[in-house]
């Protein structure tokens, strides 16, 4: 299988093992494989050695580094392993990966979310501040998601990152932090 690699702007770089043969490049920090269902996997490489940490991965579907330091484990309210950063201010930074059958168009899983986010009473003062799609180099697309809000007295801002899977399955990466922290943790969570 071959592999290939891009460097972001902020120094990440993507590497994508293709079972099929033909190398992907990508230009998004995260991007949930679509192994078991494309063929692909990947990695989150940040551009020097010092800077990975533990691999966060579900074999067949996705796998990416964590920052260095941060600590990857199970939860109780996840398929998926999660990383969490030290905490701060009684908040850990985390990411977390949903994957979920869904058989509608990713717009309309988008809008889905949105509504769940905008009804749900965990999330109180719940404000959308950009949404955008985006390409990545490799012509994959994707919805990105900001927005503030306030879960059990703490004020949050939240990065999602919506993604087409195949067979009517879609990925969303969440990264998590306090909603002062936003321009501190935007080299590790966007490009």
């Amino acid at each position: 299988s071959s592999t290939s690699k891009t460097t972001l702007r902020r120094g990440v770089a993507l590497v994508f093992r293709d079972v099929y043969g033909s190398g992907m490049k990508l230009s998004h920090f995260f991007l949930v494989n679509l192994a078991a269902l494309s063929g692909l996997a990947f990695t989150v490489l940040p551009s020097q050695a010092q800077d990975l940490g533990d691999t966060v991965s579900q074999p067949g579907v996705f796998s990416y580094q964590a920052p260095k330091g941060w600590t990857v484990k199970d939860t109780t309210f996840s398929k998926y392993k999660i990383s969490f950063d030290a905490p701060k201010n009684k908040f850990s930074a985390n990411i977390n990966v949903v994957v979920e059958n869904f058989s509608g168009t990713l717009a309309k899983y988008v809008d889905a979310n949105k509504a769940n986010l905008k009804a749900s009473p965990k999330f109180q003062n719940l404000q959308i501040v950009d949404e955008t799609p985006f390409a990545t180099t490799a012509g994959v697309t994707g919805v990105r998601l900001v927005i503030t809000d306030t879960v059990s007295n703490t004020d949050l801002q939240q990065v999602f990152y919506f993604f087409e899977g195949a067979a009517d399955t879609k990925f969303v990466v969440t990264a998590t932090c306090l909603v002062g922290d936003g321009d501190h943790y935007a080299p590790l969570f966007d490009t």
